[in-house]
């Protein structure tokens, strides 16, 4: 990486600190641009180079956590369950979000709030789909999974256990539990598809 590249990086993460600590602080609606220019440190125009928008920035923290997925690949890609590699999967993101409640409480709202920000997440969305897909795809095509349902159709079914149960555990103020209950959402799934 050259010292250009390396700096962007550092200014695009230097942006990204300062919204979430705002958002945590003010919430999203009352954050604004020039409060993240000056909490950042950086002109205003600037925040443009890096994010078209305040919902751009709160999707960087789920293509975030997504990226932080790949990284840990080798935490839950093992064995032959799917159901297991996807529970793995949960239990990586839910660290996150069990730690980060405040900052997941503000995603979710926003995200049910404001339309621009359920569009700025629909690709992360997606690609968490597509991963879920593969790994059923590849359980059918081991014969593990019945391979008359459409991998894609399951996948998406997964990633909505995955946002519905984030939603009612910010509902509940953090009180529902988050896990037992995706577990429980998943094995109904995965009695369907075991083959």
């Amino acid at each position: 990486m050259t010292r250009r590249e390396r700096k962007k990086r550092e200014t695009r993460q230097k942006i990204f600190n300062a919204a979430i600590k705002l958002f945590n602080e003010y919430g999203f609606e009352s954050t604004t641009i020039d409060m993240i220019s000056e909490e950042a440190d950086v002109a205003r125009g600037t925040i443009f180079l890096h994010f078209s928008s305040k919902e751009s920035i709160l999707a960087n923290w789920s293509y975030e956590r997504l990226q932080e997925i790949e990284e840990r690949r080798e935490e839950w890609d093992f064995g032959d369950s799917c159901k297991q590699k996807v529970l793995r999967i949960y239990k990586i993101m839910n660290e996150v979000n069990i730690q980060n409640y405040d900052f997941i409480k503000v995603v979710v709202e926003s995200s049910m709030k404001y339309r621009k920000v359920h569009e700025s997440e629909k690709e992360v969305h997606f690609e968490l789909r597509e991963l879920f897909s593969d790994l059923i795809e590849e359980a059918q095509e081991r014969g593990r999974l019945k391979a008359k349902f459409n991998p894609l159709v399951a996948a998406n079914m997964l990633e909505n256990i995955y946002y519905n149960a984030l939603y009612d555990w910010v509902r509940s103020e953090g009180a529902w539990p988050l896990e037992e209950i995706m577990e429980e959402k998943v094995s109904i799934v995965f009695e369907g598809l075991d083959a």
